[in-house]
């Protein structure tokens, strides 16, 4: 009776240590979950046959997915979505078929509150180890109970050094209508209604998640009269854009900016002029993550999967295809001497951008940023 009773204090240590699931949820610790390597020990009969991968478009190297394939047999089906408002519509619903999703960090918290996210089995996850510390256990998933990091990134200024050879510093570059007569129709803002009026209010000497309705009256006017020197509101095909030179600056995502750089994939080919600045003023940080759906059929290969895309490696091959910020800390001495090279050039933030920095804040009292969107988006 000793014995037994040891055993189970045991497992119930092993459980709780791993973070493991809720006792509704349908992946069961292991106490064989890490192998001697870190990696995790695949029980291959537990294993499904598919796993449908619910994603952001072009979010993913392909070659990744063939070898998730190659190793387990897996073959992983994905469906791409542009929003994540479009891909909580759709998994809300239920019975979407999809295993894993990538939400943005506001939409990680929004999914789980609704209960469409299962607790991850820390037990089958022992690669959060590669994660930075400083991106875990962040505002929007306390203790990373739902969700793990995929990519990050900072929302600054892309430009062409041809143009600019003095270096991109304010968002003034956007916003002053002296400066951007000069380039008419070849710049864009992301479409975005935290991303555009929050590089707005930054500018303006605000905080990003400010809701005062003077502030954003201010807000409004600035972008509307912006309007007419714009080429558009683009969060699609900026890094092609600014390669090709048909844009000369861009309001962007800092993986944006590097796939400018680098090219991507056979897609298109990189421009080495293109560079990247957080102005002065400072700017958004945000995340992208990967999580499991409460329904599922699938979850124990989709820890697997998980677990997979966070072998260093494999991150690393990840960012070096998309251009994004891999959040795995032991990925960034895999990647090649020119992504290197990019990550000392203000691509990441250092300590001093950090402190230029805000998540996006999600609220009842931000909802007027989308009324605010319209207005502007409408004029």
């Amino acid at each position: 009776m000793k014995h037994r009773l040891l055993l189970l204090v045991l497992l119930l240590f092993a459980f709780s240590a791993c973070g493991g699931t809720t006792a509704s949820a349908p992946v069961a610790p292991t106490a064989t979950a890490e192998s001697s390597n870190g990696d995790v020990v695949v029980d291959t009969s537990k294993l499904a046959k598919e796993l449908f991968f619910y994603n952001w478009s072009e979010y993913i190297n392909p070659a990744i997915l063939a070898d998730f394939e190659k190793e387990y047999g897996v073959k992983v089906t994905m469906t791409t979505y542009m929003s994540n408002e479009d891909m909580i519509a759709k998994v809300r619903a239920g019975n979407s078929g999809y295993d894993v999703v990538v939400p943005s960090d506001y939409a990680v918290t929004t999914m789980f509150t609704e209960g469409l996210l299962i607790k991850l089995n820390k037990c089958l996850l022992p690669n959060l180890k590669h994660m930075d510390p400083i991106l875990l256990d962040t505002y929007f998933d306390r203790g990373n109970a739902y969700s793990v990091p995929y990519m990050y990134g900072i929302s600054g200024i892309a430009y062409n050094k041809r143009d600019f050879p003095n270096g991109v510093d304010s968002w003034s570059v956007l916003f002053d209508p002296a400066q951007i007569a000069r380039y008419k129709g070849k710049f864009s803002m992301l479409d975005d209604p935290r991303e555009t009026p929050g590089a707005a209010l930054r500018y303006l000497g605000k905080s990003l998640n400010d809701t005062n309705p003077v502030d954003l009256k201010a807000v409004q006017e600035l972008l509307i009269a912006q309007k007419p020197f714009l080429d558009s509101y683009n969060s699609d095909n900026v890094s092609h854009k600014l390669a090709t030179r048909e844009y000369v600056l861009a309001h962007v995502w800092s993986g944006m900016a590097m796939q400018a750089h680098n090219g991507l994939g056979s897609q298109f080919s990189g421009n080495t002029d293109i560079l990247f600045a957080l102005p002065k003023e400072g700017g958004m940080i945000w995340m992208d993550n990967l999580s499991i759906l409460r329904d599922s059929p699938n979850a124990y290969t989709a820890h697997v999967f998980i677990n997979f895309l966070m072998r260093p490696e494999i991150a690393a091959r990840n960012a070096e295809y998309l251009g994004y910020l891999s959040p795995n800390k032991d990925s960034v001495a895999l990647l090649p001497q020119s992504i290197k090279e990019l990550y000392t050039a203000g691509f990441p933030p250092d300590p001093e951008m950090m402190k230029r920095l805000e998540w996006a804040v999600r609220d009842e009292k931000t909802d007027a940023f989308n009324n605010l969107w319209a207005e502007v988006k409408g004029t």
